[in-house]
C-alpha cells in the first residue's frame, strides 16, 4: 500500500541537502510524495528559490509565505505565527502518514508544531547536533522531541538525541547527505561557472555570513569585523558572496555585503542551485563565514573552511575548519593561516566526519522501513539508566 510522505522545504540550503533524496522518493512506487515550499522560497529578497525546485522537476503542491520579516525577533515571530497557522490548516484538510523535516530553522518549527498537534508522525533529520550561538539551538532540539523517527549525522548527535529521551530503536547515526552530495552530484567545470558567471581572473574565496542570534555583539559590528578583514586582502584575492539567510537582522548584514560588493566589484549571489554553489567553492582557495555548510559539506571538497564566531559552535568539524573569533585580526589571520603550504597539505589527509558512505541509500532504507512498519502508538519517555 503506498503511504503517503509531505517533505516542507524552507530554504534553498535545506533543500540542497535534501535534493537527491527528494528524487529517489518522488519515484519510489511506495511512497508518494509531496512537497510544499515555504520560507525563504516565497520571498523576492530570498531569490523565489521555488522556481529551482520546479525546475528540478517537481510539482510543488502549495505555496505558503509567511511574510518574512527579519527587523526583529518580534517580527520573526509574526513570521512563525502566520507558518504555524497556515500549516494548521493545510494539515487539517490534506492527511499524509508521516512529515519529513530537516534541521532547525524557525519555519520548519512552526510546521513541526502544526504536525504534532495533528498527530502526524514527524520524521526529522540533522536532530542532536549543537550551534550555541543561534536560535537554532533550542528549535532543534525542541522539533526532536515531537519527532517519531530521527536521522542524525554523527554517533554524538545520536547519542544526543538518546539523551533527550529518545528510543535508541528510532535514532539512526546515517551521515550527512550534505556530504556526500559534495561528491556525487554532477557539479558544473570552471569553464562552466565562467560561462554563466563571467571569467574569474583571480583566486577567490566564497563568503557566507548569516546573523548569530544570540550573541551580546551586534549584527553590524559582525559585519564590519569581516568587512574590514577582508578589505585587508583585496589585492590578492576576489570575494564572491552568497546571500544571507532569513534570521533576525540579516538584512543590516545584505546592506553591509551589498555596499562592500559595489565598492569593489565583488560578485554577490541572492541564491544558487545546489550544484554551483558546491563548484564555486570547489575550485576556489576555501569559504569563509559561518555557515553550517562550512562544517558539513565543504570538507568533503577538501578546502578551508574559515568558520567565525560562535553561531556554529558545538558543532562537530573536522581538521579542514578553522575556527575564529569575529574580530578582523583574526579572520585575517585565520584567511591567510588556510594557504599556508602545511594547512594545505593537512587537508589533503582531512576526512569529512559528517561523511558515510551511501547515506542515501541508508536514509530511504530508514524512511521507507518506518512508513512500511509504523503504527500508532504512544511516544514514551526513553529514560537513561543513570
Amino acid at each position: 500500500m503506498t503511504k503517503k510522505l509531505l517533505y516542507v522545504t524552507g530554504s534553498r540550503a535545506e533543500y540542497g541537502i535534501m535534493k537527491r533524496l527528494l528524487l529517489r522518493l518522488k519515484e519510489d512506487n511506495e511512497i508518494e510524495l509531496t512537497l510544499i515550499a515555504t520560507g525563504m522560497h516565497c520571498d523576492s529578497n530570498y531569490g523565489l528559490t521555488y522556481k529551482v525546485i520546479e525546475n528540478d522537476g517537481f510539482t510543488i503542491d502549495k505555496l505558503i509565505d509567511i511574510n518574512i520579516n527579519t527587523d526583529s525577533n518580534a517580527k520573526v515571530l509574526q513570521s512563525m505565527a502566520v507558518c504555524q497557522t497556515e500549516f494548521g490548516i493545510y494539515l487539517e484538510k490534506n492527511k499524509f502518514d508521516a512529515i519529513m523535516l530537516l534541521g532547525d530553522r524557525y519555519e520548519i518549527f512552526s510546521v513541526a508544531i502544526a504536525a504534532a498537534m495533528h498527530n502526524i508522525p514527524i520524521i526529522h533529520l540533522h536532530g542532536g547536533e549543537k550551534t550555541l550561538g543561534n536560535y537554532d539551538e533550542f528549535i532543534r532540539h525542541a522539533i526532536t522531541k515531537m519527532s517519531r523517527l530521527h536521522l542524525a549525522s554523527t554517533d554524538e548527535y545520536r547519542n544526543r538525541i538518546i539523551q533527550m529521551g529518545e528510543h535508541p530503536d528510532t535514532v539512526y547515526d546515517i551521515g550527512a547527505l550534505g556530504a556526500e552530495n559534495a561528491l556525487l552530484l554532477d557539479l558544473p567545470s570552471r569553464e562552466e561557472l565562467e560561462a554563466k558567471f563571467g571569467p574569474f581572473n583571480r583566486p577567490w574565496f566564497m563568503v557566507v555570513f548569516h546573523p548569530e542570534t544570540l550573541t551580546k555583539v551586534s549584527l553590524v559590528r559582525q559585519i564590519e569585523e569581516l568587512i574590514n578583514a577582508l578589505s585587508r586582502l583585496n589585492d590578492t584575492y576576489d570575494f564572491i558572496f552568497i546571500g544571507s539567510n532569513s534570521d533576525t537582522g540579516s538584512d543590516e548584514i545584505t546592506k553591509k555585503i551589498k555596499a562592500y560588493c559595489h565598492r569593489t566589484n565583488s560578485r554577490y549571489f541572492t541564491s544558487l542551485k545546489p550544484e554551483e554553489y558546491l563548484a564555486l567553492n570547489k575550485f576556489s582557495q576555501g569559504l569563509i563565514g559561518n555557515s553550517s555548510s562550512g562544517l558539513i559539506e565543504i570538507p568533503s571538497l577538501n578546502i578551508p573552511t574559515i568558520n567565525i564566531g560562535d553561531r556554529q559552535k558545538g558543532r562537530v568539524r573536522g581538521d579542514s575548519v578553522i575556527d575564529c573569533v569575529c574580530e578582523v585580526d583574526a579572520i585575517f589571520n585565520a584567511i591567510v593561516a588556510s594557504q599556508e603550504p602545511v594547512f594545505k597539505a593537512r587537508i589533503e589527509n582531512a576526512t569529512n566526519p559528517y561523511y558515510k558512505q551511501g547515506v542515501l541509500e541508508k536514509a530511504l532504507d530508514v524512511i521507507k522501513n518506518y512508513m512500511r512498519t509504523s503504527e500508532f502508538e504512544y511516544k514514551d519517555f526513553y529514560d537513561l539508566n543513570i
